[in-house]
């Protein structure tokens, strides 16, 4: 599709009358080794972590980051990566103005009173909005307490077209340019921009490349690139284009870290995008949710896919140790035991296609202990089986490519189920928003 004369107008506008110092190309990597000892101990605490893996020229310096999605990455699932290699992490997307006027859904985003915890640092808050004065009051409210504010570009769904944020703002070049200029005029810590390709056809990412610059040249920090267009989204997500990550880097990466993201798999998928891309890091959202680990080497070809860290029960116990001491509802970004039951969901997501009654538990669980019941009954299960955690598998993040007799996956079986349902959507954008926040079930890989 190509893009509107308008659209180019506004892409190629430059950002003239900027006042903004000239960004330091290595804040990334500065942020990173001062945090270098913590995350190194974090490291060791990963049973899954090998010489040959700490000796890999290719993760030098590079961010390995835990995506901001919806009521999934909270604190306790932040730490939980922590512990398996990642060395930075993003809050779920904030609703800056629902952050600064309704004080419940503020309370449930943000309550650390005295900052946020040490070993949850570094930490990057990602808001969405449209007003610059909005945006920038609720980051200025808590600037204090994380490393850098994140202005999401990346929403494709629906309700971010209605509330105007997300991967829509990116063909409102100019608001855009103006919000990321009003945050970074006024902010002491870096801002930075979660994007994705502009939906302009595979022979124009020259046009994402332009609005880049311009949100440079406007202050931007830090570009994560979603390799896709927001038009790639559930059903036809499609492959994530890391060429084009490679053409932004060419173009901006002397400027200010671009991080790759979007087909980060395992292991092995974040050695190759880091090698093709040359970015400043990677970050990943639906693969991670299912296996935590995913940036040790442990399930790779190196170890002939044989799964050499921590299995399902055991990521399971570990991150329900995690909610108990850091609740999720407790200023973790998350909605509290809805927010534990869908993690547990999928790190068990293999084995509940075959036990429907343990799924069901897991599913309807009223309390922390009847999760830990379910896991405690699975447990059994593997045990009396004889299950052996090194040929696990990846399950629910593949749900998509695994077809029945139907010739159907199970999700788009359940997508015609939902198609002929009919449900009533809430007017009220705050309704709208807390519905998308708490009833997703695309994770907001955004």
């Amino acid at each position: 599709m190509a893009p509107s004369d308008d659209l180019n107008d506004a892409i190629g506008a430059s950002a003239e009358g900027s006042t903004r110092e000239k960004v330091d190309r290595n804040w990334l990597r500065n942020l990173l080794r001062r945090h270098h000892d913590q995350y190194q101990e974090q490291r060791r605490m990963s049973t899954s972590t090998s010489d040959e893996e700490k000796e890999d020229d290719i993760l030098k310096d590079k961010a390995l980051i835990v995506a901001p999605m919806v009521d999934q990455s909270d604190l306790p699932f932040r730490l939980l990566c922590r512990k398996h290699g990642a060395n930075l992490a993003f809050t779920p997307m904030i609703h800056a103005r629902l952050f600064i006027t309704k004080e419940a859904y503020k309370k449930k985003f943000w309550d650390f009173i005295h900052g946020t915890p040490k070993e949850d640092r570094p930490l990057i808050a990602q808001f969405c909005g449209d007003d610059p004065n909005v945006l920038l009051e609720a980051a200025k409210s808590i600037e204090h307490h994380v490393d850098g504010v994140d202005l999401n570009c990346g929403c494709p769904q629906g309700i971010a077209r209605r509330g105007n944020y997300g991967a829509y703002l990116l063909e409102q070049a100019d608001t855009l340019v103006n919000i990321v200029k009003t945050l970074s005029a006024s902010l002491t810590i870096p801002v930075t921009v979660k994007v994705r390709l502009l939906p302009t056809g595979e022979a124009r990412v020259e046009d994402s490349i332009r609005l880049y610059h311009r949100l440079v040249d406007a202050g931007a920090h830090m570009i994560t690139v979603h390799g896709r267009t927001r038009l790639q989204k559930g059903r036809d997500t499609g492959k994530a284009d890391w060429d084009a990550i490679r053409q932004v880097v060419e173009a901006i990466g002397d400027r200010v870290p671009v991080i790759a993201n979007g087909g980060i798999e395992n292991f092995d998928d974040v050695k190759a995008c880091l090698r093709q891309t040359k970015a400043d890091g990677v970050m990943s959202s639906e693969s991670i949710l299912e296996y935590p680990p995913l940036f040790t080497n442990s399930h790779t070809e190196s170890t002939s896919r044989q799964r050499t860290g921590p299995g399902r029960i055991e990521l399971s116990r570990d991150y329900i140790q995690y909610a108990k001491i850091n609740p999720p509802n407790k200023g973790g970004q998350g909605s509290g035991l809805k927010c534990i039951r869908v993690h547990i969901h999928r790190f068990l997501h293999a084995d509940l296609q075959s036990t429907p009654n343990i799924r069901d538990l897991v599913c309807t669980a009223q309390s922390v202990e009847e999760l830990e019941q379910a896991i405690d009954l699975m447990e059994k299960i593997h045990n009396d089986a004889g299950h052996v955690v090194q040929e696990e598998q990846k399950s629910w993040y593949v749900r998509h490519r695994v077809v029945g007799e139907d010739g159907l996956s199970a999700q788009d079986r359940k997508f015609r189920k939902d198609s002929i349902m009919t449900c009533d959507e809430p007017e009220d954008d705050s309704a709208i928003c807390v519905a998308a926040m708490f009833g997703n079930d695309d994770n907001g890989d955004y």
